[in-house]
């Protein structure tokens, strides 16, 4: 059975570290999911229970992010942040279900670090979202990124081992772009021509 308990303890710390600037954030109990971690705190309902056991909002972070790295994780925990400082000061941030982030969840990023680049028109779908975190909010996590890029390398086999329930990887392609983003798509799809980045406008390439 998979160990991920250094990394949970990780993210974890991190989290903290957010609360502890931001004391309107909650406490959570952080989960590595393998079926389709959600942008935001998983909330308990109305009597504090998330299916029926007492417990604080739960922060997912799926696998896939975990394999991306430390960095990925961070910029993770920083968007659900947001999401959660939104929640919480009564601040409605998305439409479409939640899938189109707006003006006010850009700027309420801007509180943990994110930044919205200048000039940029926000994504047809996605609005402002993902906003990048910027290399002094990076900078500031250093010790919390060092802990995480640690947990990552030592469970790294665990990770290997953990089943995720969908496209097996050898009918996938894994893209990456220079500001670190990552993608996947089927191989035709990543045949047909290059997919640039809309945050630093180089080319996705195989990671």
């Amino acid at each position: 059975m998979a160990d991920l308990s250094m990394i949970i303890a990780a993210v974890a710390t991190a989290w903290d570290a957010l609360r502890e600037r931001h004391r309107d954030l909650p406490e959570v109990s952080v989960v590595i999911d393998t079926t389709g971690a959600p942008h935001d705190l998983r909330w308990p309902d109305a009597d504090g229970k998330i299916h029926g056991v007492p417990t604080p909002p739960e922060l997912a972070v799926h696998v896939d992010t975990v394999r991306e790295g430390a960095k990925a994780v961070v910029e993770h925990v920083i968007h659900v942040a947001t999401h959660a400082l939104c929640r919480v000061r009564g601040v409605s941030e998305t439409s479409n279900r939640g899938r189109r982030h707006n003006k006010r969840f850009a700027t309420m990023a801007t509180e943990l670090g994110g930044h919205w680049p200048d000039g940029q028109k926000p994504d047809s779908v996605r609005g402002f979202s993902p906003v990048p975190v910027t290399d002094t909010a990076m900078a500031d996590m250093g010790q919390h990124v060092a802990a995480l890029e640690a947990a990552i390398d030592q469970a790294s086999a665990d990770l290997v081992d953990l089943a995720v329930p969908h496209a097996p990887a050898k009918n996938r392609v894994y893209l990456k772009c220079s500001c670190d983003r990552t993608l996947q798509m089927g191989p035709r799809v990543a045949a047909m021509g290059p997919v640039i980045c809309g945050v630093c406008h180089h080319e996705f390439t195989d990671r």
